[in-house]
């Protein structure tokens, strides 16, 4: 509730000509949040398919030799993949897979879905509350893709293409158990890394 009250008093700006783009902006990361909770609705995968991307962007300058040692590393490391002819786009799928159904990433997104379904559904016995929780959301969803634009606009692009840059505090506490690497520079080693504390 505490965001929620920050972010209604930054719509104080709307009525001063000096803050008008910070006027617009809330109204677009309003707009866009309502986009994202739109996908997810319509698409029970969402959450899948932003971890999906996530691996795919750091996929994207290992051919297919590359791909193929990074998977032997995985393997030899204990993580569960199946080893035999998966080609880059197969080896993306099957790694998003075994994350999403990971223990902890379950957990984590299991409590940060029922959180916010808690104040989107429910939210409270008058309509102050319920417009502050839900805007506390959305500020917290509006800070998450702030961060993410800012440490890796390659993944914050991918998903904003997609209406889902606003759904991202969903999935962040996983993201960032790793430190934010330029997907474009990371090492065969670091990706390696990368995966297996998304999986733990």
């Amino acid at each position: 509730m505490g965001d929620g009250v920050t972010r209604a008093s930054y719509y104080a700006s709307c009525f001063t000509e000096n803050y008008q783009d910070v006027c617009s902006k809330l109204k677009h990361e309003d707009v866009r949040f309502i986009a994202g909770v739109i996908q997810l609705i319509k698409d029970r995968n969402v959450i899948f398919e932003m971890i999906r991307i996530y691996i795919e962007i750091h996929f994207k300058n290992k051919n297919e030799g590359r791909a193929q040692h990074i998977l032997r590393q995985l393997v030899s490391s204990g993580v569960h993949i199946s080893s035999t002819g998966l080609t880059n786009r197969l080896l993306i799928i099957a790694i998003a897979t075994a994350i999403c159904r990971s223990y902890s990433f379950n957990a984590i997104i299991n409590e940060r879905i029922n959180r916010t379904k808690s104040i989107v559904l429910k939210g409270s016995v008058t309509l102050t509350a319920v417009t502050l929780n839900f805007y506390g959301l959305v500020q917290e969803a509006a800070n998450c893709a702030d961060t993410l634009k800012k440490f890796n606009a390659f993944y914050y692009s991918a998903l904003y293409e997609r209406n889902l840059e606003m759904m991202y505090f969903l999935i962040e506490p996983v993201i960032t158990r790793s430190t934010y690497l330029n997907p474009m520079l990371i090492s065969d080693d670091e990706l390696v890394h990368l995966i297996i504390k998304l999986m733990r």
